[in-house]
C-alpha cells in the first residue's frame, strides 16, 4: 500500500460570521469555509505552489473539493446556468450538515440565516492550492471511531465515496477536475461515477451546452450566462470576453499566449499537453475534444 497523502483535520463549516452579518463568506457546489479545531494541521499542509494557507476572517479557510469543479455561481460577478449551480450549491449544504439556509434578496451568494450554524465535519486535506485555499474531501459529522485529528489517512473508493464530493458527482452537479495531486486509483474511480451520471442523465448532464458532439457559440460574456459547460473552460472565456473580444475567432490565440491561462495537463493518450488541447474552435463554436474527466491538470 502507498503511503497516506491525506490528513484528517476535524473543525466547522461556516457560512456566515456574527459579527459581519452581511460579509461573510459564498458558498458554492465546490467550496466551503471551514474553521480547524487545530490551525498548525492546516499550517503544516503541503504547500503545492509555495504560497501558504489563506486565514480568512475567524481562522477559516476556504476549502476547495478535490476532484470535482461545479458550475460557477459568483465568477467575478458572473455565472454559468444558476439552476444546475445553484442546486449544486443546494445539495454540498445539505450533504455538510446544514437543514436551512436562506440568502440576502440583494446579495443572492451572501447567507442570510443558516441552522444550524455553524455545523462540525472534517476534511480528509492533501494541501493547499495557488489560491491559499486547502484542497481536501468534504464530511460531515465526526470522524470514525478510531480517527484522531492530524492523522495521516489512506482513502480508498469507498471512503472517497462517503465524501461530499462524490455525492456531487453522482446527482450530476459537477464536473470531474483532476490533478497530479489526486491519488490515480482514485481519479479512475471517481471518472467511473461521472460516466455513470451522465449515463444516466442525472443533473445538468442532458443539457450540457459544450461537449464532444454539441459546440456553443457564445459572441459575449451575457451568452455564457445560461450555458452548462466545463466551469474551467467558461472561466476562460469570461476573461476573454471581458477582454474585449466580441467572437470566437482570436480565443485559441488568446489562451495559448500565457501559461496562466493555457494549464498543463495529461491527456488521454498520456502524452503531455495543454488546456488548448481539450477543445476545438470552428465555424460551429466551441466543443470539447476530451471529456474533462479524462485529463489531468498539474496542480
Amino acid at each position: 500500500m502507498t503511503a497516506p497523502r491525506y490528513v484528517l483535520i476535524s473543525g466547522d463549516f461556516y457560512l456566515r460570521y456574527p459579527d459581519l452579518p452581511r460579509g461573510g463568506p459564498e458558498p458554492d457546489g465546490d467550496t466551503i469555509s471551514f474553521l480547524p479545531d487545530h490551525d498548525d494541521l492546516v499550517q503544516a499542509l503541503r504547500r503545492f505552489n509555495g504560497r501558504p494557507p489563506d486565514r480568512k476572517h475567524l481562522g477559516t479557510y476556504s476549502v476547495r473539493f478535490e476532484g470535482i469543479d461545479a458550475l460557477e455561481t459568483h465568477y467575478k460577478n458572473k455565472h454559468q446556468n444558476l439552476d444546475f449551480a445553484n442546486a449544486a450549491r443546494d445539495l454540498m449544504l445539505r450533504q455538510a450538515g446544514f437543514e436551512t439556509v436562506t440568502f440576502f434578496a440583494d446579495r443572492p451568494n451572501k447567507v442570510e440565516t443558516a441552522v444550524p450554524h455553524p455545523v462540525p465535519g472534517y476534511v480528509l486535506a492533501t494541501g493547499i492550492e495557488a489560491n491559499g485555499r486547502i484542497v481536501a474531501q468534504v464530511y460531515a459529522g465526526q470522524p470514525d471511531a478510531g480517527m484522531a485529528d492530524g492523522d495521516p489517512v489512506f482513502v480508498d473508493e469507498a471512503r472517497l465515496d462517503r465524501s461530499v464530493n462524490a455525492a456531487l458527482v453522482r446527482a450530476g452537479l459537477a464536473y470531474g477536475e483532476f490533478y497530479t495531486t489526486m491519488p490515480f486509483p482514485l481519479i479512475v474511480h471517481l471518472r467511473d461515477v461521472v460516466g455513470q451520471a451522465r449515463a444516466a442523465g442525472a443533473g445538468f448532464w442532458p443539457k450540457e451546452s459544450a461537449g464532444l458532439d454539441q459546440p456553443a457559440s457564445p459572441a459575449s460574456v451575457a451568452d455564457l450566462t445560461d450555458l452548462v459547460m466545463f466551469p474551467k473552460l467558461y472561466r476562460r472565456l469570461v476573461d476573454y470576453f471581458t477582454d474585449n473580444h466580441t467572437d470566437l475567432s482570436a480565443f485559441d490565440t488568446w489562451v495559448r499566449a500565457t501559461p496562466e491561462r493555457d494549464d498543463p495537463a495529461q491527456l488521454p493518450s498520456g502524452e503531455q499537453g495543454r488546456l488548448h488541447d481539450a477543445y476545438v474552435v470552428d465555424a460551429q463554436g466551441i466543443r470539447l475534444r476530451y471529456r474533462p474527466e479524462e485529463l489531468v491538470f498539474l496542480e
